[in-house]
């Protein structure tokens, strides 16, 4: 090791540490154009906004049925008469799971995969985000009509919390099983 040589290796880990800033910084860049670009085209299509607040309360509806239970469906809006008085439950669109699935595309699609690894992270993500909303949404229905005084606690803190921990997930378990080690462009 003469005067001015850095030790063997330190030159590899400031070009891995410069990669993996580069990528990162890559990803945070895909992920923003991805969601902005996303956001905005809910902006632009209000009624598909719309049409998934009503789909969602018509599933709820239907769930709800199945399980016993009355009530008043009119566009987004249940309402329920109870022992202890009427409730009503307005489906919106951050009712729908729409945002979040917004921030699972976004995620998905900036990170440094293959297509097809994508496609199967969509093809089984998103549908397991509505599913989950769906069971989200009859709970805090249940909660609404058992114990109205819990609702909040459910809807504002608990099942937002458990979500997004659940999208994360979703995310973690797909770079887990789905991903192969190497970049999308197919170099290790």
């Amino acid at each position: 090791m003469g005067q001015g040589k850095k030790p063997d290796g330190v030159e590899k880990k400031k070009l891995k540490g410069s990669a993996f800033q580069r990528e990162f910084l890559l990803f945070i860049i895909l992920f923003f154009i991805i969601w902005l670009l996303s956001y905005l085209l809910t902006r632009m299509l209000p009624g598909f906004v719309d049409w998934s607040q009503v789909a969602v309360a018509r599933e709820v509806a239907f769930s709800l049925t199945k399980l016993g239970y009355t009530y008043i469906l009119k566009g987004s809006m249940l309402s329920f008469y109870t022992a202890h008085g009427g409730e009503r439950l307005i489906v919106v669109s951050e009712c729908t799971g729409l945002y979040t699935t917004i921030i699972y595309l976004s995620i998905i699609g900036a990170y440094p995969a293959r297509i097809g690894e994508k496609l199967i992270g969509l093809v089984v993500g998103i549908p397991a985000i509505h599913v989950l909303n769906l069971v989200r949404m009859v709970f805090i229905s249940l909660v609404l009509y058992h114990k109205p005084h819990l609702f909040k606690l459910f809807h504002g803190y608990l099942w937002q919390v458990g979500f997004v921990i659940f999208m994360l997930l979703l995310v973690i378990v797909w770079m887990w099983k789905i991903v192969k080690p190497g970049r999308a462009d197919g170099t290790q």
